[in-house]
């Protein structure tokens, strides 16, 4: 018997395609307009570095990492537009969607001190967009309609979880910028600034001079434990009975730990990758690990209200505990060199995840408590 998914009404949108397209577009908008202060007007138009001559200082990285921010953007249009645009339509418009995204902003950069407008960033980008719709062209029937991927997204979880689902597989992205300690995300201390100040300073924070090791030690491994809860219970809640529960929840933390690792190699040399691993993370880990495969075989409604309370904790805890003085010297160890405007994105990511994962459970409820 042919099984082969071919009727058109049996094909189906994909909403998670459709949430990491414009996420992902919002985060190239954002790094494109990185630091987005110090705005200016020179009298010159918008639109003028389209027929400028091209920039005297042109590197291969330059090059290279405008096609491949694009890629994913491309690949990511074509299949968010599947099944209403197959082929070579849907390879058009994602073309035409990474032009004018990168157009706009390299118009906008006109009016940025620190940015070029700059018309090879144009071409490239738009090669970028381009060859990414064209890689997953062919591959957007078998990854949405037929595809393993879609048969577990089908089975293992529920139908309305795509926030979730974003937020957390967003978990280990965020763990590339450098905070003072391993998943110590939400830190908004920098963006209240303003707000603090005007309510009379750093009055609600805990002395530093109160801070010893040992506090330090017991405060990571307070945030370690209340984000891998937050992140795990997410998952688990958005899971249906049928998926493989626990070895998801461990995939989800060796990912994450991961990316820290190949992080810390990459920005402090490949000695320091796993200075993540500090007493109070392992300890935090295995609190973390203990108190989520306890909760997650709970009711879902609970898994999902218990996630919310860690990440009040995690965010709570990540903005009163004082800076570590030992992570202000390795941050001076930092170069970040080409890569300025990237860990300003991750930089960004990282403080917003968790208010986006608390959204995302809010806006979710289980079909099945």
């Amino acid at each position: 018997m042919d099984t082969r998914l071919i009727p058109t009404q049996r094909m189906q949108a994909s909403p998670i395609a459709r949430a990491a397209c414009l996420v992902y577009g919002m985060l190239l908008l954002y790094s494109g307009l990185s630091p987005w202060s110090g705005w200016r007007d020179l009298g010159i138009d918008a639109w003028a570095y389209l027929t400028a001559p091209a920039p005297h200082y042109i590197t291969t990285f330059d090059l290279v990492a405008n096609v491949l921010a694009y890629m994913p953007f491309g690949a990511l249009i074509v299949l968010a537009v599947h099944p209403r645009l197959r082929g070579l339509a849907a390879i058009a418009l994602a073309a035409l969607g990474g032009m004018f995204l990168s157009g706009s902003i390299e118009a906008v950069q006109t009016y940025l001190p620190t940015r070029i407008a700059s018309n090879i960033d144009l071409l490239t980008n738009s090669l970028g967009a381009l060859s990414g719709a064209i890689i997953a062209a062919p591959l957007a029937s078998t990854l949405i309609d037929r595809g393993r991927l879609a048969d577990w997204r089908r089975r293992w979880f529920e139908r309305h979880a795509t926030a979730v689902l974003m937020a957390v597989a967003a978990w280990p992205l965020v763990q590339i910028y450098p905070a003072s300690m391993l998943f110590g995300n939400g830190e908004l201390r920098l963006a209240l600034e303003p707000v603090i100040e005007a309510l009379g300073g750093h009055w609600w924070m805990f002395d530093a001079d109160s801070f010893g090791p040992a506090e330090f030690v017991l405060a990571e491994a307070f945030v370690v434990a209340a984000s891998v809860l937050a992140a795990g219970l997410a998952l688990s809640s958005v899971m249906r009975p049928s998926a493989p529960r626990y070895r998801l929840l461990i995939a989800l933390l060796c990912v994450a730990l991961a990316a820290k690792s190949l992080a810390n190699a990459v920005q402090f040399g490949p000695d320091r990758a796993l200075a993540w691993l500090t007493p109070g993370a392992a300890g935090g880990l295995a609190l973390g690990l203990l108190s989520l495969g306890a909760a997650s075989g709970g009711r879902r409604v609970l898994q999902a209200r218990l996630a919310l309370v860690a990440l009040v904790a995690l965010m709570l805890a990540v903005n009163v505990v004082p800076n570590n003085p030992y992570h202000l010297a390795q941050m001076q160890e930092w170069r970040q060199g080409r890569l300025l405007n990237f860990n300003a994105l991750a930089h960004w990511l990282a403080m917003l995840w968790p208010p986006a994962l608390t959204v995302g459970l809010l806006s979710f409820t289980p079909e099945h408590s």
